[in-house]
């Protein structure tokens, strides 16, 4: 009994001089409740919203990036990045089609076909540049570059007498899609109707036109129409 209440005189002692906390029963010790109460140290912990600063700035990045990349010209219906980069692939590795500088005229069944194909188009378009020409078989390629300029708006039309399915996808480096023909027959059109590419940069632009050859083979001619704004 004795050696425990000396031992309590030690602590209280102790307390008093600040080499250990107070304890309740020393006289004028904080109850452990209110100890508990004034958790004074948490201060020190470094702030919640510097953490989540931190950690949000990549997806910050991520996003400014997305933003970074143009939108479309025309509707697209091919959206996986593996499946675009490949035709884009494929298109930079195709043979170039031969370009008749005249464009859509005269009574070749090709530029017949792409005028024939071209009435569904907006009114007051008009042939830009050569007529790009070739032959290919079933799922081949070629390529030509076409050039759009602002101030325009454009339609691509694609005409073959022999492919079932031909396909135009218009693709800018490193592989972006910004435009496709929507149907599966021989008379692909890019940029309408109803609606033509209007461009709003302010330089023109080339792009890398796809011709596929989705079903069937044989010659193949493309021309691009435009008309002012």
């Amino acid at each position: 009994m004795k050696k425990t209440t000396a031992s309590l005189l030690v602590l209280c002692g102790l307390a008093a001089a600040g080499a250990v906390p107070a304890l309740y029963g020393c006289g004028g010790g904080a109850k452990p409740a209110d100890t508990a109460a004034a958790p004074s140290d948490t201060s020190s912990l470094p702030e919640p919203a510097v953490l989540a600063t931190a950690s949000a700035a990549p997806a910050d990045s991520s996003s400014a990036a997305a933003n970074d990349s143009p939108s479309p010209l025309a509707t697209v219906l091919t959206t996986d990045p593996g499946q675009i980069q490949k035709i884009f692939q494929a298109a930079t590795a195709a043979p170039a089609a031969t370009l008749k500088q005249n464009g859509a005229t005269g009574g070749d069944p090709l530029a017949k076909g792409i005028r024939d194909a071209a009435k569904k188009l907006t009114a007051g378009m008009q042939p830009d540049g050569p007529l790009a020409m070739g032959s290919i078989k079933e799922k081949q390629h070629l390529q030509t570059d076409v050039t759009l300029a602002p101030g325009k708006c454009y339609s691509i039309v694609g005409y073959s007498k022999k492919v079932k399915d031909l396909d135009l996808y218009l693709l800018l480096p490193p592989g972006i899609l910004s435009g496709q023909d929507l149907t599966d027959d021989n008379k692909p059109i890019v940029g309408g109707p109803p609606q033509p590419m209007c461009p709003v940069s302010d330089k023109a632009v080339t792009y890398k036109l796809d011709i596929f050859a989705d079903s069937g083979g044989g010659d193949v001619a493309v021309q691009l129409f435009s008309k002012g704004k």
